[in-house]
Formats: structure tokens, C-alpha cells, sequence
């Protein structure tokens, strides 16, 4: 019984390890994927909003169809001729968040929402679903990404937004980058931004777990300039012209800082 056990373990191993081949189903790309969530407490919809091919792929390269982390949401991506589970990955959106306010009860709204994925070789079926805090089924949606569709947009290889790392301890396949963004910060004011950010990271890696991880960091810090300086407080009848829009006073919370335009750029 052990012998056949072992055998059916050493089955089980390979057949998952020939799965998790990166270089078998994927090119060295990230295809963006946006997406509009909609509805409202009572009903809930998903649609595909556009494509975007980027240049490189930043995420993991191993264990593609496992799921690492459980969430609100998932993101199941299919080898569309053999039906193969390729790629899996999980998110909780702001959507989600706000379908548990009294506003929801009320009106329905649409959230941008946006999905960094692996780039395929060859046709694939995509679905998104969300869940309810009780893991039950809210919405589904399926579709069809064909990687030699013309009307992918190539996005990151012209206007390139000036950054500057303030951490670089290797490449994207060795370390987990984060960005850092100069939200309400003016053209004039990206020297104060940088400085901000430097600090940001020395506070970031002073702190365990992040101090004993270091070296397997990446931090830039993206200079994206904006019209104003500082960001909207509605309570207050501020509204400001930043780089992502974002404000206070999220489903009328005082000090929640959100955008809901996450698509820009």
C-alpha cells in the first residue's frame, strides 16, 4: 500500500510541476486586464472594458495554478484548446467594499477595477468571479483573450513617467517591486516627492517582517505630476486635479483615502 501511495504522490507531483511551466503558456509579458463591476446590494454584474499588453512580466513564475492567497474575488485563466487551469490568482475590490453601505442599498454604481495576468502564447478563456464575505457566488463573468488581437493596447513603452528607484536589490523575477505614486504633488514639487518617498522606504524596512526582507525589494517611486498640490477632502468642499484622483471621505468615512479611477495611466 505505501508503494502504491508513493506512486500516485510522484504521479500527482509531476503532472502539476508540467502545469506550472511559465515558459509552456506564457511569454515574458503582463496582459492588463480592466474591468467595470457594477450593481448594487441586490444584484451584481461584470464587464470587460479593455486590453492592454505591457512589456514584461513582474509576477510569480511558479505554482501558476495555485491559488496563493483566498480573497473576495478570483481570477481563473484556461488554456482555451485543452480547458487546462494555467493561471490563478484572487482580489478583493473596493466594489465589494462598498456593496455593505447604506448607499448600495439605494443606487447602483460601476467601479473601474484592474488585473495584471501573464501574458499568453495562445488563446484563453478568462473568468472573474466575485464572492460574497460568505464565499458564495455574487457574479460571474467569462471571456476569450486571443493574444494576437490587434486592438490589445501596448501600453509602457513610450510616455514613460520620470521614477527613480529608492530600493533596487535585483529583477522583477527575483524581487517584489512596489511602486510608490506622487499623488498631489506638482512638476515643482518632485523634489519634495522623492524625499518623501526615501523616507517612506527607510520607515517601510525599519519594521520586521520588511527589515529582514530587504534584499528581496524593489521600491520606485513614480513621479506623476499633478495640477494641484495635495488631495480632495470633500467634507471640507475641497477638490483638487491630482494623478489618480483620489479623496477622502470614502463611503463617507472622514479619513478613508480612495480613487475609484484606477484604469488612468
Amino acid at each position: 500500500m505505501k508503494h502504491i501511495c508513493c506512486i500516485v504522490l510522484c504521479f500527482c507531483t509531476s503532472i502539476g510541476s508540467y502545469a506550472q511551466n511559465f515558459a509552456d503558456y506564457f511569454q515574458n509579458k503582463t496582459l492588463r486586464v480592466d474591468y467595470i463591476f457594477t450593481g448594487d446590494a441586490t444584484q451584481q454584474a461584470i464587464y470587460l472594458d479593455e486590453l492592454s499588453q505591457l512589456p514584461t512580466w513582474a509576477g510569480r513564475q511558479h505554482h501558476l495554478s495555485e491559488l496563493p492567497l483566498e480573497g473576495n474575488g478570483q481570477i481563473i485563466v484556461k488554456d482555451l484548446a485543452s480547458k487546462q487551469c494555467i493561471y490563478q490568482t484572487s482580489f478583493s475590490s473596493l466594489f465589494q467594499e462598498w456593496l455593505s453601505t447604506d448607499e448600495a442599498k439605494e443606487t447602483a454604481k460601476g467601479f473601474e477595477n484592474t488585473f495584471l495576468l501573464p501574458y499568453p502564447k495562445q488563446p484563453v478563456e478568462v473568468e472573474v468571479t466575485l464572492y460574497s464575505p460568505r464565499k458564495k457566488t455574487m457574479a460571474t463573468y467569462k471571456h476569450i483573450v486571443r493574444p494576437d488581437d490587434i486592438l490589445i493596447h501596448k501600453r509602457g513603452v513610450s510616455h514613460i513617467t520620470p521614477h527613480r528607484y529608492m530600493l533596487q536589490s535585483g529583477n522583477e523575477k527575483a524581487c517584489i517591486d512596489v511602486a510608490i505614486l506622487a499623488e498631489g504633488y506638482t512638476e515643482k514639487e518632485m523634489d519634495v516627492f522623492y524625499q518623501d518617498a526615501q523616507r517612506t522606504c527607510e520607515s517601510l524596512f525599519s519594521y520586521e517582517p520588511f527589515r529582514s526582507m530587504k534584499s528581496k525589494f524593489n521600491i520606485v517611486a513614480v513621479a506623476s505630476p499633478s495640477t494641484d498640490s495635495g488631495v480632495s477632502v470633500p467634507r471640507e468642499n475641497q477638490w483638487k486635479q491630482t494623478a489618480v484622483h483620489s479623496h477622502f471621505d470614502t463611503f463617507y468615512s472622514d479619513r478613508y483615502l480612495t480613487t475609484s479611477r484606477v484604469k488612468d495611466g
